[in-house]
């Protein structure tokens, strides 16, 4: 059942109502004008909840006030998505409503084990699932371009199609409930200057960091990898709400594909500018990012910078290699002759840098799905490398601890068939009183790396600035 809800609201408003919920999620379209940017999709209290760890999954179902819990084997993290959401469980009744209910959640980095044959992993420092997702039978979709809101239930998890309608007309009730609630007061933020900056922390030097980089730079010269992208974790002490966090964030660095997934134990706040694949009917497109600068002080420094980095030969043939990678995973799933890039190398500006995009698609062969898609394209080339799987290799060995959320993606199954997912960067990890985030850049032959070392901080700004946080040890 769909529903159009009269006027509009905010979806950061809607999710402060239903914050006290069950699993609250928010897939936020945080940059108007941007060509990604016209749905937000807002969930909570899911039907089932699946987390994935170590070849494993949990199964939470919560329903009509039963609970149970189970677990299984899942050495095929990939086909146990597709039966959790399989594509046309639901018929497709309205076009431009992007989510009819189905999975919302993250595919962590981890899950490149269950593609690849890779040497054992390295130490986990988080220990969160390697996947997680809540199977939402309904939700808020919100239409930015045209002012809509619309109800999604669907009534899953009834015996019977009497039931289902009943359930889903219930459901509608539900959140026409929510959204009509007050929200809670937020806590008036803090006079300038009234409370100390956080310390954030490097967990690798900066020294450490270099000879990294160095490593690296001799693999390329030896010809095992054209690129390899390095990353390293920041962590900041924060015993606040997560939940504050995003909001300021999304207020202070809109972003396309920003999320908020609340996994209780944990929460993942995101303000994500890349995508890492969507599929509308049979259209599958990828937009990956290599091409960083920071924003200026001033106009005329602003404009400076995105047009060094325009015209800069080294980050033009760094978005190429990663576009030619990103080619030749759609090239695994898409019909022949069909792949081809709509947009190269194209300038787009956010709150604190510049990047530069190209986006690629293509048409899939009939006997490829939504997930044949996700499994060719992951983990994005744009935070690995090419040839992905040396590069892969090599990040295991120099990163030294695994990346967790970070390089995965987070998105939405719908039960229509559609799918998109981000690629996580721009992200915090709130767990036991700990933010952490982790920031990286792609290595090429001519990389110099006190500059690509810069780059990451530059990534890094916008986050540690909602954590009020300075580094402490650059």
């Amino acid at each position: 059942m769909l529903e159009d809800l009269p006027g509009f609201c905010d979806p950061l408003e809607a999710l402060r109502r239903v914050r006290h919920r069950r699993h609250p999620v928010l897939l936020l379209s945080g940059l108007m004008g941007h060509h990604a940017a016209r749905f937000s999709i807002l969930a909570w209290d899911p039907v089932l909840v699946v987390a994935i760890r170590g070849g494993e999954a949990l199964l939470v179902g919560e329903s009509d006030g039963r609970r149970s819990v189970q677990t299984r084997p899942a050495r095929d993290p990939f086909a146990l998505l597709r039966a959790l959401a399989p594509a046309g469980a639901i018929r497709r009744t309205a076009p431009g409503v992007p989510f009819i209910g189905g999975a919302i959640g993250y595919l962590g980095y981890g899950l490149r084990r269950s593609i690849e044959r890779l040497p054992p992993a390295p130490p986990d420092p988080l220990g969160q699932p390697d996947a997680w997702f809540g199977l939402y039978d309904r939700a808020v979709v919100f239409d930015h371009l045209e002012r809509r809101v619309i109800l999604v239930a669907t009534g899953l998890g009834a015996e019977n199609e009497r039931q289902r309608l009943a359930r889903a007309a219930a459901g509608l009730e539900d959140l026409r409930e929510c959204l009509a609630r007050s929200p809670a007061a937020r806590a008036a933020p803090p006079a300038s200057g009234a409370v100390a900056r956080r310390r954030a922390l490097l967990t690798t030097d900066r020294r450490t960091y270099l000879g990294r980089i160095a490593r690296a730079l001799d693999y390329i010269a030896a010809g095992d990898v054209y690129q390899v992208n390095l990353s390293h974790r920041i962590e900041c002490a924060f015993e606040g709400d997560p939940l504050s966090l995003f909001l300021d964030l999304a207020a202070r660095n809109p972003a396309p594909f920003a999320a908020y997934i609340d996994a209780g134990d944990f929460q993942v706040v995101s303000a994500s500018p890349e995508r890492l694949v969507s599929v509308v009917g049979d259209r599958a497109r990828s937009s990956p990012i290599k091409g960083t600068r920071p924003r200026g002080d001033t106009p005329e420094e602003d404009e400076r910078l995105a047009s060094d980095l325009i015209s800069s030969p080294k980050d033009r043939a760094e978005n190429v290699m990663i576009a030619d990678l990103v080619r030749n995973d759609l090239g695994r799933v898409c019909e022949a002759g069909s792949v081809r890039a709509e947009t190269l190398c194209a300038l787009e500006s956010f709150a604190t840098v510049h990047h530069l995009v190209t986006t690629v698609s293509g048409r899939l062969r009939p006997d490829a799905d939504r997930i044949d898609v996700v499994r060719a394209l992951f983990p994005g080339g744009s935070m690995t490398g090419a040839p992905k799987v040396r590069a892969m290799e090599i990040i295991d060995e120099l990163e030294e601890e695994e990346r967790g959320v970070y390089s995965g993606g987070i998105g939405y199954l719908s039960l229509d068939g559609g799918m998109d997912f981000n690629i996580v960067i721009r992200t915090l990890v709130c767990a036991k009183g700990i933010a952490h985030l982790r920031v990286g850049g792609g290595i090429v032959a001519d990389s110099d790396p006190e500059r690509e070392h810069g780059e990451t901080l530059d990534k890094a700004r916008a986050l540690l600035d909602v954590l009020n946080a300075d580094l402490a040890n650059l």
